[in-house]
């Protein structure tokens, strides 16, 4: 009857150590960490002219609509320089009008030109022919040939100033051109003093800036954190990621919200260990190496964001992923280990 006194020691022997195996057996098809934090897409608010701080539409911790107007700055300066490319600009285009002119009366002027140096040369020939017959003086011909030799001139001229008026006609065009450049650049600075939100979101610490403050070009005011979507950088143990791939579901337990379970998709693995993109990696090829298990950030998208219950960046998160595939006496004992 010895064996019955025993029974009760082996018998909590047999149930530890099943309850051992499940318990890394679970482990293994349902690798959990709690090394892991809530992300989403941040944005740098930042202005891209300079000057004062006139208005600011938002406050700390609000939520904006993509679009909507978040800070102003002074425009004066953007406005008075597009004002002063305008007039420019109207000024070259008026000048291209005088030009088209000069060039139809430079045209018109070497029609008569031609017309009247075929007529002198025709004359100047008559002259010469009339004169070697003894009809008309030498002085007589002389004077038609000069005469033909003056249109000849006059026509020379003005085709001159045609090319002239031409060649100013192509460096007004390009003076335009650089015109309306100049135009579609004021009118982009002018816009930019207004401050509008890229995405929808919440934004944050804006009480660091206020009206009065300056601002330079690309200079980070506040961020602005999007709730279109969120994920979680959950950094596995090394050891625990030969079942994890992407694609794969996941359980999420957010410590803000440790009664509400989120859902999570597996979307990603990093190609290194946390450490191995470190400003100082580590260096084993000297002194005494201790083996340390790394950890390898995986990328988890929240599938079932729940506006009753907003998430914030930074915030710890425990997850369990599914690897699939697990026995069913794995699964019917999972809610109890």
């Amino acid at each position: 009857m010895r064996w019955l006194k025993r029974l009760p020691v082996l018998i909590i022997i047999v149930v530890v150590a099943f309850s051992a195996y499940a318990y890394f057996q679970i482990a293994d098809y349902y690798p959990n960490t709690d090394d892991a934090y809530v992300h989403a897409h941040v944005v740098d608010i930042a202005p891209r002219v300079t000057g004062h701080i006139v208005a600011i539409y938002v406050h700390d911790n609000q939520v904006v609509q993509a679009g909507q107007p978040l800070v102003k700055v002074d425009p004066r300066a953007y406005r008075y320089a597009l004002q002063k490319t305008e007039a420019e600009l109207m000024q070259a285009e008026r000048q291209t009008t005088a030009i088209r002119a000069n060039i139809a009366g430079a045209l018109a002027n070497i029609s008569a030109d031609q017309v009247n140096y075929q007529n002198a040369q025709r004359n100047a020939q008559r002259a010469a022919a009339l004169a070697a017959q003894k009809y008309l003086s030498a002085q007589q011909a002389d004077n038609q040939l000069t005469a033909a030799q003056s249109a000849g001139a006059r026509l020379a001229a003005d085709q001159a100033a045609l090319a002239e008026r031409r060649a100013q006609q192509g460096l007004n065009a390009a003076r335009i051109t650089a015109a309306k450049a100049a135009v579609s650049t004021a009118k982009m600075y002018l816009s930019e003093t207004t401050l509008y939100a890229p995405i929808t979101g919440v934004v944050s610490k804006v009480d660091n800036i206020h009206v009065g403050d300056v601002v330079n070009v690309n200079q980070d005011l506040f961020p602005l954190i999007g709730n279109a979507e969120y994920w979680v950088e959950a950094n596995y143990k090394e050891t625990d990621l030969h079942r994890v791939h992407p694609g794969q579901t996941a359980e999420l337990t957010i410590d803000m919200y440790p009664n509400h379970r989120f859902k999570g998709k597996v979307v990603s693995l990093s190609g290194g260990a946390g450490n191995a993109f470190s400003l100082l990696p580590p260096e084993n090829a000297t002194g005494n190496w201790v083996k340390v298990t790394q950890r390898v950030p995986v990328r988890v998208l929240i599938t079932n964001p729940d506006p009753r219950f907003p998430l914030r960046i930074g915030t710890s998160v425990s997850v369990t992923v599914d690897t699939g595939g697990a026995p069913r006496w794995v699964k019917a004992l999972r809610p109890f280990l």
